[in-house]
């Protein structure tokens, strides 16, 4: 993300502003709170920036980047006087605990996580301020849950894993498993389409790629009879039937955040997948062949990162090494009957600077377990176009709204304990969806649990 990734710029750190009391239309004084959204030039982060300011009109928020002009050109372009640009860097520790300091809420939308939510939250933790994020990593995700007990002596609320998987599908497997009198069996997978570029989301983002990419490397946590364990990532995974118009996909076991909050937050989980994939299909074979390369040792990650970046951008990439990887991974699926020949004059496409065809995306939540003494099953499952044309649904948008309506919840005390904590250990799931939905109208997400019997 641009808190990572953007030039550095004049530094003007802004030091938060301790709660303020601003007059309502009626005279009647009303208590502003503060908000830091750290990373806030980022694609997701300004959708959350916007949606946060219609859920709530009690909160003033500093925007602080890397990218200095890139948080002021926002600020200019929302024009709310209840916005200030600042810069920060979140390795600068003194800084940062300068720039949060008197805030009720730090918004973390840097990435990737695995490198930037634990300094982040280590800062609030000392400044004693309540945090939230949409870490979707899992060792990011088990570096935070170890600060479980500061934050408690701290009396604050870390709130993680707030975007749409993990986040929305958290809130949904919640849900389904207080549907059953007991469950016993969670699977969760998403797919993401290759989002088309836009005016503030260019193509080649390195943030996005290295996420996926480490996600695909090495081994992934899974749970297996009641056992954390571990399996090859993004190796084992079946065909989901995904409502349309995505419809049958295949999705894989990967690296993500989920396995690291479930089984401490959901006690008696016996088996839980984790499971995603990209969409067009090629871009499987791409992740998983270029990942097997970084994972053996013969390719680095940031080569790995520029390579699929150069070819998102539509750039001639370098490296041989990368490029073997790329053809092992597509012709595995090949092999395996993922794709066929057609689906190579996709790969050309993207790397000539974009796929034509349209991109699909969706999410699935099934938990299993008993009802009335029987075997049951409940579900839900979404898919959509994505993309930025009347119908569809944007990634970015769609992620940042998640992030907003968890930050609301917060701001209302709606969120319960104190702690490093995960959506679904304590936000009430109806109410959720509710802020969801009020602050997401223009997407008719169907998400209505289904009842199987098994």
């Amino acid at each position: 993300m641009v808190c990572l990734t953007g030039a550095f710029m004049e530094e003007v750190p802004v030091k938060m502003a301790s709660r303020a009391r601003a007059v309502s239309p009626d005279g009647k004084g009303v208590i502003v709170k503060g908000v830091v959204v750290i990373g806030a030039g980022g694609g997701m982060a300004r959708v959350a920036v916007a949606r946060l300011l219609a859920l709530r009109g009690d909160c003033r928020l500093t925007l602080v980047d890397r990218d200095l002009e890139g948080v002021r050109h926002l600020a200019s372009a929302l024009g709310s006087k209840r916005l200030v640009p600042g810069y920060v860097d979140i390795f600068d520790r003194p800084l940062l605990v300068e720039v949060i300091s008197g805030a009720d809420l730090v918004v973390n939308c840097t990435g990737p996580y695995y490198r930037t939510a634990k300094p982040v939250l280590e800062a609030c933790i000392a400044a004693g301020i309540d945090y939230v994020d949409m870490c979707d990593d899992e060792d990011s995700a088990l570096s935070m849950l170890a600060l479980d007990r500061e934050a408690h002596e701290r009396g604050i609320t870390a709130l993680i894993c707030c975007g749409i998987a993990p986040g929305l599908v958290n809130v949904l497997a919640r849900a389904a498993a207080d549907e059953l009198d007991e469950f016993e069996d969670i699977e969760l997978a998403w797919v993401s389409g290759q989002a088309p570029p836009g005016e503030d989301r260019p193509a080649g983002s390195a943030g996005v790629i290295e996420h996926m990419l480490h996600c695909c490397v090495g081994m992934c946590a899974t749970v297996r009879n009641g056992s954390r364990t571990y399996i090859p990532a993004f190796k084992l995974g079946r065909v989901i039937d995904f409502p349309p118009p995505l419809g049958p996909y295949r999705v894989f076991e990967l690296g993500h955040a989920e396995p690291a909050t479930f089984p401490r937050f959901m006690p008696g989980l016996r088996n839980m997948r984790t499971m995603g994939a990209i969409y067009p299909p090629f871009l499987n074979g791409l992740f998983r062949g270029i990942s097997g390369q970084v994972t053996r040792g013969s390719v680095g990650m940031q080569e790995a990162v520029d390579f699929i970046a150069a070819l998102d951008k539509g750039d001639r990439p370098s490296g041989l090494r990368p490029f073997l990887g790329l053809l092992s991974g597509m012709m595995g699926q090949l092999s395996s009957g993922e794709i066929d020949l057609g689906d190579l004059r996709g790969l050309n496409q993207a790397a000539a600077g974009r796929l034509q065809a349209e991109t699909l995306g969706g999410i699935h939540v099934s938990v299993s377990g008993a009802k009335d003494g029987r075997r049951a099953c409940i579900s839900v499952s979404e898919s959509s176009v994505q993309g930025t044309g009347e119908g569809s649904m944007d990634i970015d948008v769609v992620t940042g709204t998640c992030l907003a309506a968890f930050a609301s919840l917060m701001l209302e005390g709606q969120v319960a304990g104190k702690g490093v904590t995960a959506p679904e250990a304590c936000v009430d799931p109806r109410r959720y969806l509710d802020e969801l939905k009020g602050a997401l109208p223009e997407y008719d997400m169907k998400l209505d649990l289904r009842l199987a019997w098994l």
